[in-house]
């Protein structure tokens, strides 16, 4: 894991604050911006909190997963081949895929948690969707340009793998169909 503030250089290229926190499969590491943090609360309305960065943190090791597991390498394949409007919700699969690998983290670790974390990565969650941030920063969504879902698929699927704890449940590739 990286941390940085402004800007950094990664295998997959220089990212600047704007990029918010993000997984480079490149060299597969895990890059935090810590303004971010402060973005998630002041900007976008979530409560923050700790639980809330522990759900960042495991949404984007949830991408180190999908490398691993070959699921990236495949949407990557199959976006070269779609339009870009069907490229994006492979990426909205691939987002929502990490929520629930972030929750299902989350249902593994329960014992850490203390009172009010879920609701911490829920706000979290809540706040980063598509259509709450395209609602914040332009006045109007856009359901075609979404490539992480909106607020509400995103709690859903981290709630999935809170619930279940079982990784098979979290085929969101299903939802194309």
């Amino acid at each position: 894991m990286v941390l940085f503030r402004g800007s950094v250089q990664t295998a997959c290229g220089g990212a600047s604050s704007a990029s918010g926190p993000f997984y480079c499969p490149g060299d597969q590491k895990v890059y935090m911006d810590l303004d971010f943090f402060d973005e998630l609360r002041t900007r976008f309305g979530a409560k923050g909190g700790d639980y809330a960065i522990a759900y960042v943190i495991a949404h984007e090791v949830g991408h180190h997963v999908q490398t691993l597991l070959g699921t990236s390498d495949e949407v990557r394949k199959l976006q070269q081949k779609v339009s870009d409007v069907e490229g994006n919700k492979l990426s909205v699969c691939l987002e929502l895929q990490a929520d629930f690998y972030a929750g299902l983290w989350t249902h593994y670790n329960q014992k850490y948690l203390e009172e009010g974390d879920i609701e911490e990565a829920l706000s979290a969650a809540q706040a980063v969707g598509d259509d709450a941030i395209q609602k914040k920063m332009q006045g109007h969504v856009v359901p075609d340009s979404f490539t992480h879902g909106t607020s509400e698929q995103r709690v859903k699927w981290f709630g999935k793998g809170f619930k279940t704890g079982d990784i098979k449940q979290g085929d969101t590739f299903a939802t194309l169909n």
